[in-house]
């Protein structure tokens, strides 16, 4: 990777990172915790990834520039950034309203949620496909540990694509581990793009 990326690659994985970290939280401390009586902590979890995911589309776009070997790599995290924002965005500002609405209304929630978990999914595979590509280039480029590592994202990030297309398609809660599969991949495709900033030219 030139060193001119190397910086932009760090912060990014960095970023990748710290959405997992979030994501563990909100899974730690959330997981059959109401909307209404979790959203102090939840609002803070979300405009958090929110933030992240602005911070993942930007980083991007310049690696986008800078490493136009990666092209498809970084295109991909400039995507699953941007669906990332729709997604947290639609999460804090209608989940509230949708669940005051009451239960009248509650195919008006289905609908909220359904469509967030579609933008959810649809992320998570575009990630794989970062996943699978930046590891493919540290499996040929790297050393050692980096070839395993750059060979776990490449399986990880092919696991997350079939996964989350499936569940795109078939729509909200139809397909176990499609989240936590995109979850490890965006993990390793962190580690990856670590790996491949520290990488001798």
């Amino acid at each position: 990777m030139p060193q001119t990326t190397r910086t932009i690659a760090a912060s990014l994985a960095i970023m990748l990172i710290l959405t997992v970290a979030t994501q563990l939280l909100y899974v730690a401390t959330l997981s059959g915790v109401g909307i209404i009586e979790g959203w102090p902590l939840r609002s803070t979890i979300w405009t958090a990834e929110l933030l992240l995911f602005t911070g993942i589309a930007m980083v991007s776009l310049v690696g986008l520039v800078r490493s136009p070997n990666l092209q498809l790599g970084w295109a991909a995290l400039v995507v699953a950034g941007l669906i990332n924002m729709i997604q947290s965005g639609i999460g804090l500002s209608m989940f509230v309203p949708a669940t005051k609405a009451g239960a009248d209304f509650a195919p008006l929630m289905g609908t909220v949620l359904a469509g967030s978990f579609l933008f959810y999914n649809l992320a998570k595979a575009i990630i794989g496909l970062a996943a699978l590509i930046f590891g493919l280039s540290l499996f040929r480029e790297g050393q050692s540990v980096a070839r395993v590592v750059g060979l776990a994202s490449v399986v990880a990030g092919a696991v997350a694509i079939a996964l989350n297309v499936t569940a795109v398609n078939l729509g909200l809660g139809s397909v176990p581990f499609s989240g936590a599969s995109g979850a490890i991949a965006t993990f390793l495709a962190g580690w990856a793009i670590w790996l491949s900033s520290r990488q001798p030219e």
